[in-house]
């Protein structure tokens, strides 16, 4: 009787684990950000820089539908919206970018499992509505 207690204690342990193993392998884990793109300004100017302060830029990221996904700017500048954006079915996020200040911006998207980076040198800007010529 000890013997079928212990085989059945045995047994009860191992399917346990099996169980727990399986749904642990079956949780979808988030996906990646597989892209990152800044689109280039409107406007021409002096400047080697391709990006200018006080101009707006469209930064899309690309990852699964329905996952949120975060921008930010390591130096000084902004994105519309702020906060997590839900990824919608074309697959991409989109946010609008405002550098304020001159020099060179680190742009990060973000989210809970991943990140893209861009490097980009911003120059001062005029934003003149309809274009913004770098200076």
């Amino acid at each position: 009787m000890l013997r079928s207690r212990r085989t059945f204690l045995t047994a009860s342990s191992a399917i346990g684990a099996l169980t727990v193993a399986l749904v642990a392998a079956a949780t979808p884990a988030p996906a990646a950000i597989t892209d990152f793109e800044l689109a280039p300004g409107s406007g021409s100017g002096s400047s080697s820089a391709p990006y200018g302060t006080h101009c707006s830029y469209t930064a899309t990221a690309t990852a699964e539908v329905g996952e949120y996904v975060s921008f930010y700017d390591s130096q000084k500048g902004s994105f519309d919206p702020p906060g997590a954006i839900l990824v919608g079915d074309s697959g991409t996020a989109t946010a609008t970018w405002t550098p304020e200040t001159p020099g060179t911006h680190n742009l990060h998207a973000v989210n809970i499992d991943s990140a893209q980076s861009l490097q980009v040198e911003v120059g001062s800007g005029l934003d003149l509505g309809s274009a913004c010529p770098v200076l």
